[in-house]
């Protein structure tokens, strides 16, 4: 059940619905032959304003590659987002996140058109049908009564300053002036475990002691995949003897988890929707699991519970993260997070 309306809280509120859209696309060559309007698509369908994408399986030479054209597809597909990308330097074809952010103008609205359906021409059929603001909505500049200035961010990382887990490519940061977006592809812990240690003891450790330092400035969300079902809530077999051995679902994977949200951060998904059950991001594509819905959820947007927070003093406030499991393209499906923009 969605528990936010963005059109409802513009025209009531004069709140803005900041959304956020993550999916691991298992291989970005691939996905955009497949389906080559899938991002455009649910840019328009969940009117997105930043949309990151984990296991691109890119390198550098390959956004301008001329048989490729990469680079080309996403300025018809997406031409009203700028692109920041994180590569993979230590093993070609591997990992790899992107973080898709709407361009806005500095005055008078500007760029910001695009999502309105008016002057980005390569996207406007994309965006003029279903405007959340309506066609007065953008004046000067503010969206409503929120600042476009809040929408716009200060600055994109594309690595951690961590040099030990830089190399291969799994995070991309925006700072935006109301809180941190961090887009990540945990390492998977691997089919024999081999991984398990770095993970566990290293990676989530280090990246959990990142994220608190950035949120002493403002709060933060990091978001992606996470490669942990946390939860009996997020598996379809939960019991199965073989679990406890196999990556996303073993003890110290989950015991890791819960000391990252014992640190202060909340489970969008599950603090909005806790008794939900049958929510999953991912299926295995080799045991043909998407259709009976036997899945894991391995998707997450982690917010600061100043976020999950909602009074008079706050700006933003997160009111609502689900599944879109009817996207295909991929092995995992998109997930969505609705951010209130208070006037």
């Amino acid at each position: 059940t969605r528990l936010w309306n963005p059109e409802t809280a513009m025209t009531s509120k004069g709140s803005y619905t900041f959304t956020v859209i993550s999916w691991n696309v298992a291989g970005l060559r691939a996905f955009i032959k497949k389906q080559p309007d899938a991002l455009a698509n649910l840019a328009e369908r969940y009117q997105a304003d930043v949309i990151c994408l984990q296991e691109h399986k890119l390198q550098d030479v390959h956004l301008d590659d001329p048989k490729l054209k990469i680079r080309e597809h996403f300025e018809e597909k997406l031409g009203g987002f700028e692109s920041h990308w994180s590569y993979s330097t230590t093993k070609k074809g591997y990992s790899g996140t992107a973080m898709f952010i709407r361009k806005r103008g500095g005055s008078g609205g500007g760029d910001d058109a695009s999502k309105k359906g008016k002057k980005q021409a390569k996207i406007g059929a994309f965006f003029t049908s279903k405007n959340k603001e309506g066609d007065e909505a953008t004046k000067g500049d503010s969206i409503g009564d929120i600042p476009v200035s809040h929408l716009q961010p200060l600055n994109v990382m594309t690595e951690l300053g961590l040099p030990k887990h830089d190399g291969e490519g799994r995070t991309v940061t925006a700072e935006f002036p109301l809180f941190h977006l961090t887009n990540v592809y945990v390492p998977n812990s691997g089919q024999k475990l081999d991984r398990l240690g770095y993970r566990t003891e290293e990676w989530d450790t280090d990246f959990l002691n990142k994220m608190q330092q950035l949120e002493k400035g403002k709060p933060v969300i990091w978001l992606g995949d996470l490669n942990v079902a946390h939860n009996e809530k997020d598996t379809w077999n939960e019991g199965a003897k073989h679990l406890v051995k196999s990556a996303g679902t073993t003890p110290q994977e989950r015991a890791s988890f819960d000391r990252q949200l014992g640190a202060g951060f909340v489970d969008a998904f599950r603090h909005l929707h806790q008794d939900a059950m049958g929510h999953y991001s991912y299926w295995s594509q080799r045991a043909g699991n998407r259709e009976p819905n036997k899945g894991l959820r391995l998707d997450y947007f982690i917010c600061s519970k100043d976020l999950m927070e909602d009074d008079d003093d706050r700006k933003v406030v997160v009111r609502d993260s689900y599944m879109v499991p009817d996207e295909l393209g991929s092995d995992h499906c998109p997930i969505v997070l609705e951010i209130e923009m208070k006037k």
